[in-house]
Parts: C-alpha cells; sequence; structure tokens
C-alpha cells in the first residue's frame, strides 16, 4: 500500500465512522441534521474509497481482485454502490445506511488487517473475462447483502415495534419489495458472472467447469436464491418468511466469499 492510498483509505475510513456515529446521535435524540450530515459523510467516504481503488489501480497495473485486501476494498466499494441505488429507488431507505456501513467497516477491516501487499497478475489471471467476472461477482455480493441488511431490518421491525428509532424506515411492504428486487438484481449479476467464468475458464484450460470449491459453493448459493424467488414469486413467501429466507440465503454467500474460498483450489490465489 502506498503513503496516498493508505491517508485516502484512511480518511474514508473515518468518515463511515463518524457517519456511524452521527446516524446514532439522529436516531436517539431525533435529529435530521445527523441524517443529512451522515448522507454527505458517506458521499465523502465513497468518494476517498474509490480514489484509494484508483491509486492502487495505478500502481499495481491491474484491478484490485488479488488478495483479501484487494477483495475486501472492492467488494466493499460495490456495497456502498448499491446503497446510494437503493437510496435513489426510495429516499426513505437512507436509514439503512446504518445496516450497511457498520459491515462495510468491518469488511474494510478484515482486508486492512491482511497483508495490502502488491501484487502483479500471473499470467492466468491476465484475462479481460477476470475483470467481468470479478466485477459482477461483487455486485452480487453487494446485492445480497444489502438484500440481507434489509430483512434483518424488517424483523426487528416487526418483532420489535418498541424500538422507536425502527420508525424511521419506510413502510414494511415497501421493504418487503426491495427486498425482492434486490435479490433479482443480484440473482442477474450471478449468472453474469457464473458465464464470464466459465468463458474464461475454457480459454484457459479447455473446459467451462472444474468443480472447484469456490464454483461448487457459487452454484449451490446461486440455486439458493432461485429458491428464494420461486418461493417469493410462485408460492407467495412474503413479509417476515421472506425476510428470514433473504438472511439464511445470504449464509451460501458469505461461506463462499469467506469461508470455502480459502480452501486451495483455481480461486485461491484471487481470494
Amino acid at each position: 500500500m502506498t503513503l496516498l492510498e493508505g491517508i485516502l483509505l484512511w480518511l474514508g475510513v473515518f468518515s463511515y465512522t463518524l457517519a456511524v456515529g452521527l446516524l446514532l446521535w439522529a436516531l436517539v435524540f431525533g435529529r435530521e441534521k445527523g441524517h443529512t450530515l451522515s448522507r454527505h459523510l458517506v458521499t465523502v467516504g465513497f468518494v476517498l474509497q474509490t480514489a484509494a481503488i484508483a491509486v492502487r489501480w495505478y500502481h499495481t497495473g491491474h484491478a484490485p481482485v488479488m488478495g483479501t485486501y484487494e477483495h475486501t476494498l472492492l467488494g466493499s466499494w460495490f456495497i456502498m454502490l448499491l446503497q446510494f441505488m437503493v437510496y435513489r429507488w426510495y429516499p426513505p431507505m437512507r436509514i439503512a445506511a446504518m445496516v450497511v456501513l457498520p459491515f462495510v467497516l468491518f469488511m474494510l477491516g478484515q482486508g486492512i488487517m491482511s497483508k495490502p501487499e502488491m501484487v502483479p497478475l500471473s499470467p492466468p489471471y491476465q484475462s479481460n473475462w477476470l475483470w467481468v467476472h470479478v466485477i459482477f461477482a461483487w455486485i452480487a455480493y453487494g446485492s445480497y447483502t444489502v438484500a440481507a441488511g434489509m430483512g434483518v431490518v424488517y424483523i426487528l421491525r416487526d418483532g420489535k415495534k418498541e424500538w422507536r428509532f425502527l420508525d424511521k424506515f419506510p413502510p414494511q411492504d415497501i421493504i418487503d419489495d426491495l427486498v425482492l428486487k434486490t435479490v433479482v438484481f443480484g440473482f442477474i449479476a450471478h449468472v453474469l458472472m457464473t458465464g464470464a467464468g466459465a468463458i474464461w475458464a475454457h480459454g484457459l484450460w479447455g473446459r467451462y467447469w472444474g468443480w472447484d470449491p469456490v464454483e461448487t459453493w457459487s452454484l449451490l448459493s446461486w440455486l439458493t436464491y432461485g429458491v428464494f424467488l420461486h418461493l417469493r414469486t410462485t408460492m407467495g413467501w412474503k413479509g417476515k418468511r421472506a425476510a428470514w429466507l433473504a438472511i439464511i440465503c445470504y449464509v451460501s454467500i458469505f461461506i463462499t466469499f469467506g469461508g470455502v474460498g480459502f480452501i486451495s483450489g483455481l480461486h485461491t490465489p484471487l481470494l
């Protein structure tokens, strides 16, 4: 990590942290000004994180797709991007940052605590298909994370109505609808990620699928979310059941990126 990248990243982390503090202040004391200030700080943090990614990309000569640090750096960026998209769909969901931001800070902390070395891409990974594969992977991951976060909010609000700060969220039917939309968005990105990875693998090894641990769990997680969409759209699973299902499905994603990704396999150098 270069000095400039470190400064930009730590300033971004500080902005995110301060935004969480202001959100808590606004929720506890009912200060609307805190929401406004936190939104500005989140935007500043996102810009700083984007700049840190650009600096690293410039110095390494490739997109940040190698190792734990680069994956958490890029992955948390996509989660924040999805958070902004949800906010644009429905402005009252800006309060969802209270759920998403701590998770993003956890990801960045995990990455910073690893070894943020600058590693060049080895020949097998020097492919444009890798970029497509990784970008759609993180879009899917970000979408599923936001959906699970909103599922948590739905359940808390349904079971703990005395928590006044939960009243800041939009009506339950709006949250339920946004959970479905973000899962659909992630599901489509998941399909594109798998297709790009298969094309890339065929060009390298002459086969589309190799049953690598990450490949296998990625397929299982895709099937899991396929079950979610089937139950949600065909069987009428809405509300609390759908919220729980979004959280349960997210476990498979967490295992894919945070568990089996570190088992020896073709994806190990990237994770």
